[in-house]
Formats: C-alpha cells, structure tokens, sequence
C-alpha cells in the first residue's frame, strides 16, 4: 500500500491550462445584483445584497465564497468541485521533485499523461517509446459475455493513480483528458508516494452515501440522490525495520487530504480513495514484522 503526499499547487506550479473561465474578474466600477457572481483569484463570490457597487469581494456583508474558479477547482480538496471543458483541457505543471500523480472524479474517455524535463525538454514518462503521452482509457466497463459487449452502456473510470513518476527538478507533467461531451477533473494531486506495506488480504471497500430516502405517512418513498465517498480499511504487514519510518509518515500527514493506493493490481481500483485516514494502529506482532490497521475515509 502507498499514499502519496499531495505538494500544494499555486500560480508558480500552474504553467498553464486550457480551461477557460465563465465569471469575470470582479470589477470595483461594476454595480452587482442579489446573486451575480465575481471572481477574484481562485475563488467565486456571489453577491448576498443588490445593488453592490465598489464594496470587495472580500466584505463578507456583501458578498460569500461559493466555490474554486474552474481553472482552480481540480486543485482543491474536493472531488465534487470539477474543473471542465468541452470536448478537451490540457493542464501542464511544474511541481518540482514529485513521483506520484492521482486523478479523482474523471468524466471524459481518456487521461494522457507526459512528464517533460524542462517545459520543451525530452520526454521522460509516457508511452513505452517515450514518443508521446501515457494513455488511459477511462472506459470501465465489464465485459463478461456478448450481451454485454454489444450493449452494455459506457461505465466511466473515474480514478487514475500513478506512483512510478521519474523524478527530475524541473519536471513539468503535462495533463490531458479528452471526450465527447463535457469532460471534467474533480482532483488533481501530484505529490511524494510513500509505500507503507504490503496489504493482507481481507481488505474492505465501501462508500459511505449521503442520499436520503423519507417515507411519508402515506407509505410514499421518495429518494433525493447525493453524492458518495468512499470508504476503506485495510490491514498490512511491514518490516519493524520500517516500523518508525511508516509511523512517521502517518503522523505527518494525519487531516491532511491524500491518495490512498490499496495496491496497484490492476482491478482493484475500489482500493484508491482520495481522504485522509481517520485511525490507524501498529500491532509489532513479530520479531521481524509488525502489522498496521488503517481506516481511510473519503472525501466527496
């Protein structure tokens, strides 16, 4: 199991995205109305009193904070704030020495992923040749017979993790996701992978739902669908000479949002949570080896 520590993205690791924004820079000429909207950096605010001229939007009697600006949301600590596109976006970064990268909240067919060194350098992580971008498919669907190949609708992928980045100074990590439709990145987080151990089998993955279901008095059901997180616990085995070191990096990054990797076998996608761990405990079992309980709980 690893977890990769996310390095904070801010306008000097930014190098440059195609997403575009749809709320214009606030104005201090502007007369606002109850409910126009005004960025300011990387944030949205929504005017709460009409008619709103010359007062910032930092004055919270007139205005609140809603939300990141698209360019900015995939780059925050939640999943459910997406940056998006039409058709295509393309984000390059400059994160300095990282070798993890995890992508949450994915809608689009494929991730292409480049790492550069140096913004025009030679390609240093993509395709096996090294001539252009790793490509994943983010079609999820599962195909067990010919019924479901012809007709079994479009299940999307909606995590990638990569844990084996080359580190370079000056890498710059070039991220593209491409669709039909609108596509969209909830999370983007580029960051040290630690591994922490090897996970036992007995492993559980779950979500924790937030819909709401009410019964009247009647016997009517009525469902208001919402959004999901998930949820993981997982036990591993790890060397006692590693003992210290894995302890030192699960205090280091306690409240702190992350990506928990449960293993990197492909089909256990289930086991790849963006949140941060809510309890864990070292059990030194062995003279040579020591389990570690983790429970991870997600964030939407």
């Amino acid at each position: 199991m690893k977890v990769i520590k996310p390095i904070p993205i801010t306008s000097a690791e930014l190098v440059s995205t195609t997403a575009t924004e749809t709320v214009a820079l606030w104005d201090v000429a502007t007369t606002y109305a109850l409910n126009d909207q005004a960025r300011l950096d990387t944030r949205i605010y929504q005017c709460v009193m009409g008619p709103n001229t010359g007062h910032a939007v930092t004055d919270a009697a007139w205005w609140i904070d809603v939300g990141p600006a698209n360019q900015w949301a995939m780059f925050d600590s939640e999943i459910g704030t997406q940056t998006q596109a039409a058709s295509t976006f393309t984000v390059v970064l400059k994160p300095g020495y990282c070798n993890g990268l995890a992508l949450f909240g994915l809608v689009g067919n494929t991730a292409e992923i480049t790492v550069r060194d140096a913004l025009a350098g030679a390609i240093v992580y993509g395709n096996d040749t090294l001539t252009g971008p790793k490509i994943i498919n983010l079609d999820g669907t599962i195909i067990a017979d010919w019924y479901q190949y012809y007709f079994e609708p479009f299940v999307q992928r909606g995590d990638v993790v990569l844990s084996d980045l080359p580190i370079f100074g000056d890498a710059h990590i070039t991220i593209t996701i491409t669709g039909t439709g609108t596509v969209k990145c909830g999370v983007c987080l580029v960051g040290t992978a630690y591994t922490l151990g090897d996970a036992e089998y007995g492993a559980t993955a779950g979500i924790t739902d937030y819909s709401r279901k009410d019964t009247s008095a009647f016997g009517d059901t009525t469902f208001v669908r919402r959004a999901y997180s998930k949820r993981m616990s997982v036990k591993l085995m790890l060397p006692n000479a590693q003992l210290n070191k894995v302890h030192s990096v699960l205090a280091d990054v306690r409240a702190m949002p992350c990506a928990w990797i449960g293993t990197d076998t492909s089909g256990f996608e289930p086991l790849n949570v963006f949140g941060f761990y809510r309890d864990f405990s070292i059990d030194v079992a062995y003279a040579t080896a020591s389990y570690c309980s983790l429970e991870i709980e997600g964030l939407t």
